[in-house]
């Protein structure tokens, strides 16, 4: 080969690889619209990624539906067996796949984009946090059936999504959703079994934590933006949600996709269920006389004495329930026919606290139908 030919070659070589250099270094000059759209195309999860950092860092709108079709096109991960961590599931190319998806809804977030409700419903098992935040922003008539779906299925590792639904159909209820939320309300009452003479007990309670971590920064991935959805507005969140109790979402950056952060405590609980229906009342949640969690101790004398008292405690609660649900309906949140049906479930957790020396409680009897008692001693 003459001179010539070998250097125009090697020129060609040298562009080729300085080229590929640069697509995974943030040149300082973003690539044309015609090579983002290239690795839109690619189906290289990595391409793809920088691409959707491409389109965000230029704001091409004309981009944008490039970024619905891949976000439309998504292929859920299937779920986890019982007995195997979700992480432990997936392959290299999995989490390939779901960092890149990462990008591409990161940019449709910060470039205000309103995306099918369809969409999200496929979206919504493997990206909760950004499905959430998508969905407040469609207009409550358009989300309504979506939100309804969710908040009724739960999402796998989705708590603060589904807390999320119900709180954007709170503002606007549909039928039959404040039958569904109250009835789905396990309050749970702790009831400690003292000797005569005894003074009361007491205890705090303490909850859940659910956490996703991310591992080391990945090399030649482009940073791009996670969710984490908080009831604290710190510096630098936004609010997804309005209501009772407004729910947050704080951006950070990352170059591997990050599910909810521990400590958040953002799920529908018993207490947010509650706090809902007052919201739906327009009242305060202290105006609503029963609470999630309680305790109370119930000396035992003998079994018939202890059942009585026992009994004259979960009537007291009932017609405490009952008194909102006549409220509901007096508010048409509730229909007359759901009236009945729609009590929450009341859970007792019977604590011996009489010290030694005492004969097991026996198995208590037939209660109503909403209460259930956990006997340990049965």
């Amino acid at each position: 080969m003459k001179p010539s030919r070998v250097f125009c070659a090697l020129v060609i070589f040298g562009f080729g690889l300085f080229a590929v250099g640069q697509k995974f270094a943030d040149p300082p000059v973003p690539p044309t619209a015609v090579q983002i759209q290239a690795w839109l195309r690619s189906g290289d999860p990595q391409s793809v990624a920088w691409g959707a950092h491409y389109v965000l860092v230029t704001k091409n709108q004309a981009l944008v539906s490039e970024l619905l079709s891949l976000a439309d096109t998504w292929q859920p991960f299937s779920p986890p067996k019982p007995d195997v961590a979700k992480r432990s599931s997936l392959t290299d190319n999995d989490v390939d796949r779901r960092d890149a998806m990462s990008a591409v809804l990161d940019a449709l977030i910060q470039m205000d984009v309103s995306v099918p409700v369809e969409t999200l419903r496929n979206l919504a098992p493997d990206f909760p946090n950004h499905v959430a935040v998508l969905l407040s922003r469609l207009p409550l008539e358009e989300s309504e059936t979506l939100s309804f779906d969710l908040y009724r299925s739960g999402v796998r590792e989705g708590y603060g999504l589904q807390y999320v639904s119900a709180a954007l159909l709170a503002q606007n209820p549909p039928a039959g959703f404040a039958a569904h939320l109250f009835s789905n309300i396990h309050n749970r009452a702790t009831i400690f079994v003292i000797a005569p003479g005894a003074g009361e007990i007491g205890g705090g309670t303490a909850g859940d934590c659910f956490q996703s971590t991310a591992s080391s920064p990945r090399p030649r991935w482009p940073v791009f933006g996670t969710y984490t959805l908080s009831k604290e507005n710190s510096r630098g969140s936004f609010l997804v949600v309005s209501g009772i109790d407004p729910i947050f979402a704080l951006r950070s950056e990352t170059t591997h996709y990050v599910g909810q952060a521990c400590g958040s405590r953002v799920y529908l609980g018993a207490e947010e269920r509650r706090r809902l229906l007052a919201q739906m009342l327009k009242i305060s949640p202290e105006a609503i006389d029963w609470q999630t969690e309680l305790r109370r101790s119930i000396q035992f004398s003998s079994e018939q004495q202890f059942a009585s008292d026992l009994r004259r405690f979960i009537a007291a609660q009932e017609e405490k329930y009952r008194v909102t649900a006549a409220t509901l309906v007096a508010k048409g949140l509730l229909t007359t026919a759901e009236q009945d049906d729609s009590l929450p479930w009341l859970d007792i957790h019977l604590s011996d606290a009489r010290g030694p020396g005492y004969a097991a409680i026996p198995p208590p009897s037939p209660w109503p139908a909403r209460v259930s008692i956990d006997n340990p001693w049965h």
